[in-house]
C-alpha cells in the first residue's frame, strides 16, 4: 500500500491511520463474486430496458429523484447530534466521531430499505416497479447524510454531480470500473452526468428490477429477494460513501494527500466470468473448510483427548478456516496474508 502523507506536521492517529488501510483495501476490493455473477446474468435485459427509455426520461427522473432525496435529508438532526451550528465545524472533530454519527445513519438506511423491498416484492410486478425510484432516492439521501456526518452540507450545484459520482462508484460492476470512477471524483468540479453516466444509472434500475422479478412468481419469495436485494444494494452504497467521505476529510485536513489501493493477489482482479468464478470458487472454499473441519473436530473432541496429532490437525484446520472467513468478511481487504483487522466504529443505539 503506498499512502501519500503531507508535509505539514499532521500526524495521523492510530485510529485515522487503521482507517487509511482499510480504505486503501476498499479500493481494492472486487464485488461480491455471487451478486457479481447473478447481476451478469440480468444485465442483458437490463440493457434493452434501459435503451428503451428516453434519455429526457431518465434526467428528469434523476433530477426529481436528486430533489426529493435533499428534501428528507436534512441537516439538523446531524447539527444536534453533534452539538454543532454548522457542518463545516465537523471537519475539525476526531474522525471516530463522524464515524460514529455516519453508523447511525447507516443503520437507518439499512432498515429502511428492507422495509421498502418486502413491502413492494410482497405486491408483485406494480409494487416492485415502485421499489426502484424508492430505493434510488433512498441510496442519494444516504450519501447526502453520511456526507452531512463528516462536514459537508453539499448544497452546492457542484455537490450534486459529486453525489451522483459516489453513487456511481458504489454500483461499479467492476473493480476496475470503480477504480476509475474514484479517480473520476477528484476532477468532479468538471464532471458533468453526460448521457454514458445517465445511462449507467438507468442499466443498474433495470438490472435491480430484473434480479428481484426472477423470484416474483414463487410464493412468498418476493417479499424475501425484495428486501435482501435492497438491502445488499444500500450496503454498498453506505460501504462505498463512508470510504470516500472518510478519505476526504483526511485530504481536507492535511493527513493524506492520496490513498493507493492495496496489493492484491491476482485473482482478484481478473473480470468477467473468469473471475468471477475464481473468486467466487476461492471464498467458497473457507466456508466449506469452516463448515466441515469445525464440526468434526468438535465431536472429536468430547471422544479424543485433546493433545494427539488428529485432534491437533483438525484444530489447526478449522482455526485456518476461521482465520480465512474473519479475514474475507472483517474489512481486511489488502495482501493476502496481512494480519490484524481495523477495529469497527462502536454501534450507536439510535438511528439517525
Amino acid at each position: 500500500m503506498s499512502v501519500q502523507t503531507k508535509e505539514q506536521g499532521a500526524k495521523l492517529t492510530d485510529y485515522e491511520a487503521e482507517q487509511v488501510e482499510e480504505i486503501a483495501a476498499w479500493k481494492s476490493e472486487p464485488p461480491n463474486p455471487f451478486a457479481e455473477m447473478f447481476k451478469m446474468v440480468t444485465i442483458a435485459g437490463a440493457r434493452v430496458v434501459e435503451q428503451a427509455i428516453p434519455d429526457a426520461v431518465v434526467r428528469e427522473a434523476i433530477e426529481k429523484s436528486y430533489d426529493a432525496a435533499e428534501l428528507i435529508a436534512g441537516q439538523e438532526d446531524v447539527k444536534r447530534q453533534a452539538g454543532v451550528q454548522d457542518l463545516g465545524e465537523l471537519r475539525h472533530r476526531p474522525l471516530e466521531e463522524c464515524d460514529r454519527m455516519a453508523t447511525r445513519v447507516s443503520v437507518a438506511s439499512q432498515a429502511m430499505a428492507i422495509a421498502g423491498g418486502t413491502a413492494t416484492g410482497a405486491g408483485g410486478v406494480a409494487t416492485t416497479i415502485l421499489d426502484i425510484p424508492v430505493l434510488f432516492v433512498l441510496s442519494l439521501r444516504t450519501i447526502l447524510k453520511i456526507g452531512h456526518c463528516y462536514g459537508y452540507p453539499l448544497d452546492r450545484p457542484k455537490d450534486r454531480r459529486f453525489v451522483l459520482g459516489v453513487l456511481l462508484v458504489a454500483t461499479s460492476s467492476s473493480l476496475e470500473v470503480m477504480q476509475a470512477r474514484l479517480d473520476q471524483l477528484r476532477e468532479i468540479e468538471d464532471w458533468l452526468l453526460e448521457e454514458a453516466q445517465q445511462d449507467i444509472i438507468a442499466e443498474e434500475a433495470a438490472s435491480l428490477l430484473f434480479q428481484i422479478e426472477v423470484f416474483e412468481d414463487i410464493p412468498g419469495l418476493g417479499a424475501i429477494s425484495g428486501g435482501l436485494l435492497n438491502l445488499a444494494f444500500i450496503r454498498r452504497v453506505i460501504h462505498a460513501t463512508q470510504r470516500i467521505f472518510q478519505e476526504r476529510w483526511l485530504r481536507d485536513n492535511g493527513k493524506v494527500e492520496e490513498i493507493a489501493p492495496a496489493e492484491v493477489h491476482g485473482r482478484v482482479t481478473k473480470t468477467g466470468w473468469a473471475g468471477a468464478l475464481a473468486r467466487a470458487a476461492y471464498r467458497s472454499s473457507y466456508y466449506v473448510g469452516f463448515g466441515a473441519t469445525l464440526p468434526v473436530w468438535f465431536v472429536a473432541s468430547f471422544f479424543q483427548p485433546m493433545n494427539n496429532a488428529m485432534t491437533r490437525g483438525l484444530h489447526d484446520g478449522a482455526a485456518a478456516a476461521t482465520l480465512g472467513v474473519d479475514h474475507l468478511l472483517g474489512r481486511v481487504r489488502g495482501a493476502i496474508g496481512s494480519n490484524g483487522a481495523a477495529a469497527a466504529p462502536a454501534l450507536a443505539a439510535a438511528p439517525a
